[in-house]
């Protein structure tokens, strides 16, 4: 903030109830909270004692349609994840390659629900499918670019190491002794696309329903308010975008 502020205790006892429960639930929309939410919308005292707390904290209040979500700003270590922790998270047998890749789905998916300069999304779902074809597609077009390694230190982003994880998997694998696809892990590109669906399900970003993905509303509202925000993600987005962009499609 520009100058100091200065709040009544009555105000900040209430920001800071407020910021307590989005610390316990991530979020505070109308119809659960619908006394908090309003004070928010209505009471500007309140509205800037709470986002001077968030502030100071490394978060940003994200605002979605008749909901607000608590995100970490960009290098908040104490309310990140730390790589390791994302490892863990994505289950065995990932290592800093995988996560990689991890990362470079999400952003395709992403770029598959936006388009350059439009605020809100353009489908309500993507086909699991139709994801893992569209990073076969741009990994293909990363091959023939000529020098990946520079192309990843301009975006501080392993685009080499991607491609080279990408391009070494088959599309699927089976179970020993078995007909059955697995369907975890980091052995098949249907394995990747399942470990970075169910990441993202867990960080309360997206949901799946037969076998198709809906971006959450706290995932549409970090975008918005945060994702947008930094150069460098937007740059990474613009340039994975380009990548053997997709015709317009619609949704089945």
């Amino acid at each position: 903030m520009s100058k100091t502020m200065h709040y009544s205790r009555e105000k900040l006892g209430i920001a800071l109830d407020m910021l307590k429960i989005m610390l316990e639930t991530q979020s505070i929309s109308r119809s659960d909270y619908p006394r908090e939410f309003m004070r928010y919308d209505q009471e500007p005292e309140v509205r800037e004692a709470l986002d001077f707390l968030t502030e100071k904290l490394g978060l940003l209040i994200c605002g979605y349609q008749d909901a607000l979500y608590l995100c970490p700003e960009i290098n908040n270590r104490a309310f990140q994840l730390s790589n390791t922790d994302i490892k863990i998270n994505l289950g065995r047998g990932f290592k800093n390659p995988e996560m990689y890749t991890v990362f470079f789905v999400m952003h395709v998916i992403i770029t598959e629900f936006y388009r350059e300069a439009v605020n809100d999304t353009f489908r309500q779902k993507l086909p699991k499918d139709q994801l893992l074809e569209t990073v076969d597609k741009k990994v293909k077009a990363m091959s023939e670019l000529e020098d990946l390694d520079s192309i990843s230190e301009k975006y501080q982003f392993n685009f080499k190491t991607i491609h080279d994880v990408w391009v070494s998997l088959p599309r699927t694998e089976f179970k020993d002794d078995s007909d059955e696809i697995k369907q975890r892990g980091t052995s098949s590109k249907v394995a990747m696309i399942n470990a970075t669906a169910r990441f993202m399900m867990q960080h309360g970003l997206v949901e799946e329903h037969e076998d198709a993905i809906y971006l959450t509303g706290r995932c549409k509202a970090i975008i918005f308010e945060a994702y947008n925000r930094n150069e460098i993600q937007v740059g990474i987005s613009n340039f994975i975008e380009g990548l053997a962009s997709p015709e317009g499609s619609e949704d089945a």
